[in-house]
Protein backbone atom coordinates (compact mmCIF):
# COMPACT_ATOMS: atom_id res chain seq x y z
CA UNK A 1 0.00 0.00 0.00
CA UNK A 2 1.34 3.71 -0.87
CA UNK A 3 2.59 5.54 1.71
CA UNK A 4 -0.13 8.03 3.31
CA UNK A 5 -2.20 10.37 2.51
CA UNK A 6 -2.38 8.59 -1.26
CA UNK A 7 -5.54 8.92 -3.87
CA UNK A 8 -6.80 5.62 -4.90
CA UNK A 9 -8.58 5.54 -8.16
CA UNK A 10 -11.72 3.73 -8.22
CA UNK A 11 -13.96 1.59 -11.33
CA UNK A 12 -17.85 1.79 -9.50
CA UNK A 13 -19.60 -1.81 -9.77
CA UNK A 14 -22.45 -0.13 -11.67
CA UNK A 15 -24.09 -0.24 -14.65
CA UNK A 16 -22.44 3.55 -15.59
CA UNK A 17 -19.07 2.39 -14.47
CA UNK A 18 -17.89 5.20 -13.38
CA UNK A 19 -14.46 5.81 -11.99
CA UNK A 20 -14.03 7.75 -8.45
CA UNK A 21 -11.19 9.48 -6.94
CA UNK A 22 -10.97 9.18 -3.41
CA UNK A 23 -8.09 10.45 -0.57
CA UNK A 24 -7.32 8.60 2.33
CA UNK A 25 -5.85 10.13 4.71
CA UNK A 26 -5.20 7.45 7.92
CA UNK A 27 -5.68 4.13 8.75
CA UNK A 28 -8.66 2.91 10.93
CA UNK A 29 -8.02 -0.06 11.26
CA UNK A 30 -5.65 -3.47 9.58
CA UNK A 31 -6.81 -6.48 9.19
CA UNK A 32 -3.12 -8.28 8.20
CA UNK A 33 -2.97 -8.44 4.81
CA UNK A 34 -6.77 -9.16 3.78
CA UNK A 35 -8.59 -5.90 4.85
CA UNK A 36 -7.75 -2.02 5.54
CA UNK A 37 -10.02 0.74 6.68
CA UNK A 38 -9.24 4.09 5.90
CA UNK A 39 -10.56 7.53 6.66
CA UNK A 40 -10.96 9.03 3.34
CA UNK A 41 -12.10 12.25 1.59
CA UNK A 42 -14.40 12.31 -1.40
CA UNK A 43 -15.78 14.97 -3.39
CA UNK A 44 -15.40 16.87 -0.12
CA UNK A 45 -17.03 14.89 1.42
CA UNK A 46 -15.78 12.60 4.36
CA UNK A 47 -16.21 8.81 4.09
CA UNK A 48 -14.89 5.18 5.23
CA UNK A 49 -12.93 3.56 2.91
CA UNK A 50 -12.31 -0.93 3.10
CA UNK A 51 -10.14 -2.26 0.56
CA UNK A 52 -10.61 -5.65 0.65
CA UNK A 53 -7.07 -7.11 -0.77
CA UNK A 54 -6.76 -8.42 -3.96
CA UNK A 55 -4.53 -11.56 -2.48
CA UNK A 56 -7.86 -12.69 -0.65
CA UNK A 57 -11.51 -13.47 -1.94
CA UNK A 58 -11.94 -9.46 -2.42
CA UNK A 59 -14.88 -9.25 -4.87
CA UNK A 60 -16.48 -11.92 -2.59
CA UNK A 61 -16.29 -9.93 1.09
CA UNK A 62 -16.57 -6.81 -0.22
CA UNK A 63 -19.83 -7.46 -2.24
CA UNK A 64 -21.63 -9.57 0.95
CA UNK A 65 -20.66 -6.20 3.05
CA UNK A 66 -22.26 -4.35 0.20
CA UNK A 67 -25.66 -6.52 0.28
CA UNK A 68 -25.47 -6.26 3.88
CA UNK A 69 -25.49 -2.42 3.77
CA UNK A 70 -28.26 -2.32 1.53
CA UNK A 71 -30.25 -4.43 3.64
CA UNK A 72 -29.98 -3.01 6.71
CA UNK A 73 -30.98 0.17 4.77
CA UNK A 74 -33.97 -1.37 3.28
CA UNK A 75 -34.98 -2.40 6.75
CA UNK A 76 -34.69 1.00 8.44
CA UNK A 77 -31.95 -0.18 10.80
CA UNK A 78 -29.61 2.40 11.92
CA UNK A 79 -26.28 1.94 9.60
CA UNK A 80 -23.83 4.04 7.70
CA UNK A 81 -25.09 4.81 4.12
CA UNK A 82 -23.53 3.00 1.80
CA UNK A 83 -21.85 5.15 -1.30
CA UNK A 84 -20.29 2.85 -3.69
CA UNK A 85 -18.80 -0.35 -4.41
CA UNK A 86 -16.04 -1.00 -6.83
CA UNK A 87 -12.78 -2.27 -7.40
CA UNK A 88 -9.44 -0.35 -7.40
CA UNK A 89 -5.30 -1.92 -7.80
CA UNK A 90 -5.15 -2.99 -4.31
CA UNK A 91 -8.22 -5.08 -4.50
CA UNK A 92 -11.98 -4.33 -4.13
CA UNK A 93 -13.67 -1.68 -2.18
CA UNK A 94 -16.62 -0.63 0.28
CA UNK A 95 -17.43 3.15 0.81
CA UNK A 96 -19.94 4.64 3.54
CA UNK A 97 -20.71 7.30 5.11
CA UNK A 98 -18.51 9.09 7.77
CA UNK A 99 -21.15 8.54 11.33
CA UNK A 100 -20.22 11.87 12.69
CA UNK A 101 -19.91 12.22 16.56
CA UNK A 102 -20.25 8.43 16.84
CA UNK A 103 -17.58 6.20 18.72
CA UNK A 104 -17.37 2.85 18.55
CA UNK A 105 -18.82 0.78 20.89
CA UNK A 106 -15.18 -1.18 22.26
CA UNK A 107 -13.83 2.35 22.76
CA UNK A 108 -16.90 3.11 25.39
CA UNK A 109 -16.45 0.16 26.71
CA UNK A 110 -13.10 0.45 27.63
CA UNK A 111 -13.70 4.07 28.66
CA UNK A 112 -16.02 3.21 30.88
CA UNK A 113 -14.84 3.37 34.48
CA UNK A 114 -17.56 1.68 36.41
CA UNK A 115 -20.30 -1.42 36.13
CA UNK A 116 -23.18 1.25 35.93
CA UNK A 117 -21.79 2.95 32.83
CA UNK A 118 -20.76 -0.82 30.93
CA UNK A 119 -24.18 -1.72 31.93
CA UNK A 120 -25.45 1.27 30.18
CA UNK A 121 -23.76 0.30 27.18
CA UNK A 122 -24.77 -3.00 26.56
CA UNK A 123 -28.29 -1.88 27.38
CA UNK A 124 -28.34 0.83 24.98
CA UNK A 125 -26.82 -2.17 21.99
CA UNK A 126 -29.54 -4.75 23.65
CA UNK A 127 -32.18 -2.32 22.78
CA UNK A 128 -31.30 -1.72 19.46
CA UNK A 129 -30.77 -5.34 19.41
CA UNK A 130 -34.49 -5.40 19.52
CA UNK A 131 -34.90 -3.97 16.74
CA UNK A 132 -32.23 -6.17 14.66
CA UNK A 133 -34.40 -9.48 15.56
CA UNK A 134 -38.25 -8.12 15.11
CA UNK A 135 -36.85 -6.83 11.64
CA UNK A 136 -35.24 -11.01 11.25
CA UNK A 137 -31.78 -9.58 11.35
CA UNK A 138 -29.16 -11.93 13.30
CA UNK A 139 -25.62 -11.12 13.91
CA UNK A 140 -23.53 -14.54 13.31
CA UNK A 141 -20.65 -12.67 14.92
CA UNK A 142 -21.68 -11.24 18.20
CA UNK A 143 -19.29 -8.61 19.72
CA UNK A 144 -19.05 -4.83 20.75
CA UNK A 145 -16.61 -4.07 17.48
CA UNK A 146 -19.97 -4.61 15.68
CA UNK A 147 -21.36 -1.14 16.36
CA UNK A 148 -21.15 2.57 17.18
CA UNK A 149 -22.98 4.68 19.51
CA UNK A 150 -23.87 8.43 19.51
CA UNK A 151 -25.91 9.67 22.28
CA UNK A 152 -28.44 7.18 22.70
CA UNK A 153 -28.29 5.97 19.00
CA UNK A 154 -26.69 2.82 17.77
CA UNK A 155 -25.51 1.96 14.61
CA UNK A 156 -24.65 -1.39 13.17
CA UNK A 157 -21.75 -1.57 10.96
CA UNK A 158 -19.61 -4.54 9.19
CA UNK A 159 -22.92 -6.33 7.95
CA UNK A 160 -20.68 -8.79 6.28
CA UNK A 161 -21.68 -11.57 9.20
CA UNK A 162 -25.17 -10.73 9.61
CA UNK A 163 -28.00 -13.51 8.56
CA UNK A 164 -31.40 -11.77 6.76
CA UNK A 165 -34.39 -13.82 7.43
CA UNK A 166 -37.93 -13.01 6.46
CA UNK A 167 -39.47 -13.05 9.94
CA UNK A 168 -38.53 -12.46 13.47
CA UNK A 169 -35.78 -14.51 15.49
CA UNK A 170 -37.12 -16.65 18.05
CA UNK A 171 -37.33 -16.50 21.54
CA UNK A 172 -34.78 -18.76 22.01
CA UNK A 173 -32.03 -17.62 19.27
CA UNK A 174 -32.65 -14.17 20.75
CA UNK A 175 -31.64 -14.71 24.22
CA UNK A 176 -28.45 -16.69 22.77
CA UNK A 177 -27.56 -13.49 20.77
CA UNK A 178 -28.16 -11.06 23.91
CA UNK A 179 -26.11 -13.74 26.09
CA UNK A 180 -23.20 -13.66 23.57
CA UNK A 181 -23.02 -9.44 23.98
CA UNK A 182 -23.54 -9.30 27.29
CA UNK A 183 -20.56 -12.22 28.11
CA UNK A 184 -18.92 -9.30 29.39
CA UNK A 185 -20.74 -8.43 32.52
CA UNK A 186 -20.74 -10.60 35.53
CA UNK A 187 -23.34 -13.38 36.02
CA UNK A 188 -25.35 -14.88 38.62
CA UNK A 189 -28.42 -14.21 40.30
CA UNK A 190 -29.36 -10.88 40.38
CA UNK A 191 -26.54 -9.54 37.85
CA UNK A 192 -26.81 -6.80 35.36
CA UNK A 193 -27.81 -9.22 32.74
CA UNK A 194 -30.99 -9.14 34.38
CA UNK A 195 -31.33 -6.01 33.69
CA UNK A 196 -30.32 -5.89 30.21
CA UNK A 197 -32.45 -8.87 29.69
CA UNK A 198 -35.67 -6.54 30.95
CA UNK A 199 -34.56 -3.99 28.71
CA UNK A 200 -34.31 -5.95 25.53
CA UNK A 201 -37.57 -7.87 26.26
CA UNK A 202 -39.99 -4.59 26.82
CA UNK A 203 -38.10 -3.33 23.39
CA UNK A 204 -40.32 -6.80 21.59
CA UNK A 205 -43.17 -6.43 24.57
CA UNK A 206 -42.22 -9.71 25.59
CA UNK A 207 -43.39 -10.77 29.12
CA UNK A 208 -39.69 -12.26 30.62
CA UNK A 209 -40.59 -15.70 32.87
CA UNK A 210 -38.55 -17.49 35.36
CA UNK A 211 -37.56 -20.35 32.15
CA UNK A 212 -36.28 -17.02 30.01
CA UNK A 213 -33.99 -16.21 32.81
CA UNK A 214 -32.39 -19.35 33.44
CA UNK A 215 -32.08 -19.94 29.88
CA UNK A 216 -30.14 -16.47 29.92
CA UNK A 217 -27.89 -17.50 32.66
CA UNK A 218 -27.12 -20.86 30.85
CA UNK A 219 -26.42 -19.28 27.52
CA UNK A 220 -24.46 -16.64 29.58
CA UNK A 221 -21.93 -19.14 31.17
CA UNK A 222 -21.59 -21.49 27.72
CA UNK A 223 -20.52 -17.95 26.09
CA UNK A 224 -18.52 -16.89 28.78
CA UNK A 225 -16.38 -20.70 29.21
CA UNK A 226 -16.17 -20.07 24.75
CA UNK A 227 -14.75 -17.37 25.18
CA UNK A 228 -12.41 -18.27 28.19
CA UNK A 229 -11.41 -21.30 26.01
CA UNK A 230 -10.03 -19.34 23.15
CA UNK A 231 -8.59 -17.09 25.15
CA UNK A 232 -6.47 -19.11 27.04
CA UNK A 233 -4.89 -20.69 23.32
CA UNK A 234 -3.77 -17.09 23.23
CA UNK A 235 -1.66 -17.50 26.33
CA UNK A 236 0.28 -20.65 25.24
CA UNK A 237 2.34 -18.49 22.01
CA UNK A 238 3.81 -15.08 22.10
CA UNK A 239 2.06 -12.02 20.77
CA UNK A 240 1.36 -8.71 21.71
CA UNK A 241 0.51 -9.30 25.17
CA UNK A 242 3.56 -11.84 25.73
CA UNK A 243 7.19 -12.67 25.33
CA UNK A 244 8.58 -15.62 24.75
CA UNK A 245 11.46 -16.84 27.54
CA UNK A 246 14.35 -18.49 25.98
CA UNK A 247 18.14 -18.99 27.05
CA UNK A 248 19.46 -22.44 26.78
CA UNK A 249 17.95 -25.32 28.65
CA UNK A 250 14.89 -22.27 30.08
CA UNK A 251 11.76 -21.79 28.03
CA UNK A 252 8.50 -19.82 29.02
CA UNK A 253 6.37 -17.21 28.67
CA UNK A 254 6.03 -13.76 30.55
CA UNK A 255 4.06 -10.56 29.87
CA UNK A 256 5.27 -8.17 28.49
CA UNK A 257 4.61 -5.70 30.78
CA UNK A 258 7.08 -7.58 33.03
CA UNK A 259 9.49 -8.91 30.89
CA UNK A 260 10.15 -5.33 29.38
CA UNK A 261 11.41 -4.48 32.86
CA UNK A 262 13.30 -7.49 33.68
CA UNK A 263 16.21 -9.12 32.15
CA UNK A 264 16.55 -12.45 30.45
CA UNK A 265 19.33 -13.42 32.92
CA UNK A 266 17.11 -12.97 36.32
CA UNK A 267 14.10 -14.88 34.88
CA UNK A 268 16.54 -17.80 33.72
CA UNK A 269 19.83 -19.13 35.12
CA UNK A 270 19.73 -16.40 38.08
CA UNK A 271 16.51 -17.03 39.37
CA UNK A 272 17.54 -19.50 42.01
CA UNK A 273 20.15 -16.75 43.57
CA UNK A 274 17.20 -14.24 43.37
CA UNK A 275 15.01 -16.41 44.91
CA UNK A 276 17.45 -17.19 47.90
CA UNK A 277 17.99 -13.46 48.78
CA UNK A 278 14.38 -12.92 48.66
CA UNK A 279 11.68 -13.46 51.76
CA UNK A 280 11.31 -16.94 51.98
CA UNK A 281 7.47 -17.97 52.38
CA UNK A 282 7.62 -21.73 51.75
CA UNK A 283 10.77 -24.27 51.74
CA UNK A 284 9.17 -27.47 51.42
CA UNK A 285 10.29 -30.95 49.75
CA UNK A 286 7.85 -30.11 46.54
CA UNK A 287 8.43 -26.29 46.15
CA UNK A 288 10.34 -23.63 47.33
CA UNK A 289 8.80 -19.93 47.73
CA UNK A 290 10.08 -16.54 48.12
CA UNK A 291 8.76 -13.16 47.65
CA UNK A 292 11.54 -10.81 45.92
CA UNK A 293 11.31 -7.79 43.51
CA UNK A 294 12.09 -8.12 39.57
CA UNK A 295 11.66 -5.24 36.99
CA UNK A 296 10.83 -2.92 40.30
CA UNK A 297 7.47 -5.02 41.22
CA UNK A 298 7.41 -7.35 44.21
CA UNK A 299 6.59 -10.57 42.92
CA UNK A 300 6.16 -14.02 44.51
CA UNK A 301 8.21 -17.04 42.67
CA UNK A 302 7.28 -20.48 42.99
CA UNK A 303 9.69 -23.16 42.58
CA UNK A 304 8.79 -26.67 41.66
CA UNK A 305 11.33 -28.93 42.76
CA UNK A 306 12.79 -31.40 40.89
CA UNK A 307 11.49 -35.12 41.89
CA UNK A 308 12.78 -37.84 39.78
CA UNK A 309 13.20 -39.36 36.54
CA UNK A 310 9.28 -40.39 36.73
CA UNK A 311 8.25 -37.28 37.82
CA UNK A 312 10.17 -35.67 35.03
CA UNK A 313 9.26 -37.75 32.45
CA UNK A 314 5.20 -37.06 33.70
CA UNK A 315 5.48 -33.29 33.67
CA UNK A 316 7.70 -33.47 30.00
CA UNK A 317 4.69 -35.08 28.15
CA UNK A 318 1.90 -33.21 30.06
CA UNK A 319 3.72 -29.95 30.96
CA UNK A 320 4.91 -28.60 33.82
CA UNK A 321 2.85 -27.76 37.34
CA UNK A 322 4.49 -23.94 36.32
CA UNK A 323 2.52 -23.85 32.95
CA UNK A 324 -0.68 -25.65 34.56
CA UNK A 325 -0.47 -22.58 37.20
CA UNK A 326 -0.31 -20.07 34.19
CA UNK A 327 -3.28 -21.42 32.27
CA UNK A 328 -5.11 -21.92 35.73
CA UNK A 329 -4.84 -17.95 36.72
CA UNK A 330 -5.44 -16.97 33.22
CA UNK A 331 -7.99 -18.95 33.04
CA UNK A 332 -9.93 -17.14 36.75
CA UNK A 333 -8.41 -13.81 35.52
CA UNK A 334 -10.98 -14.19 32.29
CA UNK A 335 -13.58 -15.65 34.48
CA UNK A 336 -13.13 -12.41 36.58
CA UNK A 337 -12.94 -15.01 39.75
CA UNK A 338 -9.96 -13.39 42.19
CA UNK A 339 -6.18 -14.47 42.03
CA UNK A 340 -2.90 -12.85 41.69
CA UNK A 341 -1.95 -11.93 38.18
CA UNK A 342 0.20 -14.13 36.54
CA UNK A 343 3.41 -12.68 35.22
CA UNK A 344 5.38 -15.34 33.53
CA UNK A 345 6.21 -19.16 33.99
CA UNK A 346 9.50 -20.62 32.97
CA UNK A 347 10.67 -24.19 32.53
CA UNK A 348 14.38 -25.78 32.85
CA UNK A 349 15.23 -28.67 30.97
CA UNK A 350 17.87 -31.18 30.93
CA UNK A 351 18.74 -32.89 28.07
CA UNK A 352 14.87 -33.70 26.45
CA UNK A 353 13.27 -33.74 30.43
CA UNK A 354 11.69 -31.50 32.77
CA UNK A 355 14.15 -30.73 35.60
CA UNK A 356 12.24 -28.27 37.91
CA UNK A 357 9.93 -25.09 36.61
CA UNK A 358 8.90 -21.49 38.08
CA UNK A 359 6.02 -19.20 38.13
CA UNK A 360 5.63 -15.90 38.78
CA UNK A 361 3.18 -13.89 40.09
CA UNK A 362 2.04 -10.59 41.51
CA UNK A 363 2.29 -10.23 45.26
CA UNK A 364 -1.08 -9.72 47.18
CA UNK A 365 -0.53 -7.75 50.12
CA UNK A 366 -3.04 -9.82 53.04
CA UNK A 367 -3.26 -12.49 55.05
CA UNK A 368 -4.28 -15.99 54.70
CA UNK A 369 -7.82 -16.76 55.72
CA UNK A 370 -6.42 -19.57 58.21
CA UNK A 371 -4.95 -16.56 60.04
CA UNK A 372 -8.11 -14.68 59.83
CA UNK A 373 -10.43 -17.10 60.99
CA UNK A 374 -8.74 -17.63 64.46
CA UNK A 375 -7.43 -14.25 64.82
CA UNK A 376 -9.47 -12.90 68.23
CA UNK A 377 -9.71 -9.08 67.25
CA UNK A 378 -11.48 -10.15 64.15
CA UNK A 379 -15.00 -9.49 64.29
CA UNK A 380 -17.17 -12.46 64.05
CA UNK A 381 -19.48 -10.70 61.47
CA UNK A 382 -16.53 -10.28 59.66
CA UNK A 383 -15.06 -14.14 59.61
CA UNK A 384 -18.79 -14.87 58.12
CA UNK A 385 -18.61 -12.68 55.70
CA UNK A 386 -15.29 -14.13 54.27
CA UNK A 387 -16.34 -17.66 54.98
CA UNK A 388 -19.73 -16.94 52.92
CA UNK A 389 -18.04 -14.86 50.29
CA UNK A 390 -15.81 -18.04 49.69
CA UNK A 391 -18.88 -20.55 48.86
CA UNK A 392 -20.13 -18.44 46.45
CA UNK A 393 -16.56 -18.40 44.58
CA UNK A 394 -16.72 -21.98 44.98
CA UNK A 395 -20.68 -21.70 43.32
CA UNK A 396 -19.03 -19.38 40.39
CA UNK A 397 -15.88 -21.65 39.96
CA UNK A 398 -18.57 -24.57 39.93
CA UNK A 399 -20.81 -23.36 37.18
CA UNK A 400 -17.93 -22.63 34.97
CA UNK A 401 -16.91 -26.27 35.52
CA UNK A 402 -13.85 -25.54 37.65
CA UNK A 403 -12.65 -26.75 41.00
CA UNK A 404 -9.88 -25.36 43.02
CA UNK A 405 -8.64 -29.17 44.08
CA UNK A 406 -6.44 -28.19 47.20
CA UNK A 407 -8.96 -25.65 49.07
CA UNK A 408 -7.08 -25.32 52.64
CA UNK A 409 -7.44 -22.17 54.39
CA UNK A 410 -3.74 -21.59 53.92
CA UNK A 411 -4.60 -21.76 50.16
CA UNK A 412 -7.16 -18.45 50.21
CA UNK A 413 -5.74 -14.61 50.91
CA UNK A 414 -7.99 -11.97 52.25
CA UNK A 415 -7.71 -8.48 50.90
CA UNK A 416 -9.85 -6.25 52.97
CA UNK A 417 -13.50 -8.07 51.98
CA UNK A 418 -12.27 -9.90 48.76
CA UNK A 419 -10.75 -13.54 48.84
CA UNK A 420 -7.87 -14.24 46.30
CA UNK A 421 -7.27 -17.95 45.48
CA UNK A 422 -3.51 -19.26 45.18
CA UNK A 423 -1.92 -22.31 44.33
CA UNK A 424 -3.61 -23.58 41.42
CA UNK A 425 -1.00 -26.36 39.96
CA UNK A 426 -4.06 -28.56 40.72
CA UNK A 427 -7.00 -26.94 39.93
CA UNK A 428 -9.36 -29.03 37.36
CA UNK A 429 -11.42 -27.97 34.65
CA UNK A 430 -14.41 -30.08 32.88
CA UNK A 431 -14.82 -33.35 32.68
CA UNK A 432 -18.61 -35.17 33.53
CA UNK A 433 -21.22 -33.19 35.49
CA UNK A 434 -21.27 -36.22 38.27
CA UNK A 435 -17.59 -35.84 38.26
CA UNK A 436 -17.75 -32.00 38.61
CA UNK A 437 -19.86 -32.16 41.29
CA UNK A 438 -17.99 -34.57 43.00
CA UNK A 439 -15.05 -32.73 42.97
CA UNK A 440 -16.77 -29.57 44.01
CA UNK A 441 -18.54 -31.39 47.32
CA UNK A 442 -14.92 -32.17 48.14
CA UNK A 443 -13.59 -28.88 47.82
CA UNK A 444 -16.55 -27.72 50.05
CA UNK A 445 -15.96 -30.45 52.29
CA UNK A 446 -11.91 -29.84 52.53
CA UNK A 447 -12.84 -26.19 53.13
CA UNK A 448 -15.64 -26.11 55.53
CA UNK A 449 -13.66 -29.13 57.85
CA UNK A 450 -10.87 -26.45 58.76
CA UNK A 451 -13.34 -23.92 59.98
CA UNK A 452 -12.34 -23.17 63.91
CA UNK A 453 -15.65 -24.35 65.71
CA UNK A 454 -16.54 -21.84 68.50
Amino acid sequence: MSKLPFTLKINTHSPAGRCEKVLCHSVLRALGKTRMVYDATWGGRRIVLKVFSKFGKARHHAMREWRGLEQLQARKINSPEPLFCGRCPEGWVVATAWLDDAIAAEELWKAAETTERKVQIVGLIATELARHHDRGILQTDMHLGNFMIRGKEVFAIDPAMIRFVNNPIDRRESIRQLAQLAVLLPEGSGSPIESVFREYAAARSWTVGPQDVEQLHREHRRCRNRGVERGLRKFLRVNRRHQEIRNGAWRGLASRRFSEQTSLEALTTGLDEIMARGRILKNGRTAFVSRVTLGGMDVVVKRYNPRGFLYSLRHTLKGSRAQRSWLNANRLFLLGIPTPEPLAYVDQYKGLFLYCSYFITEFVPGKSLYTVLRDPDTPENQKQRLVEEVIRTMDRMADHGVNHGDLKHTNILCKDETVVLIDLDGMRVGGLPWLRRCRHQKDRARFLRDIPRR
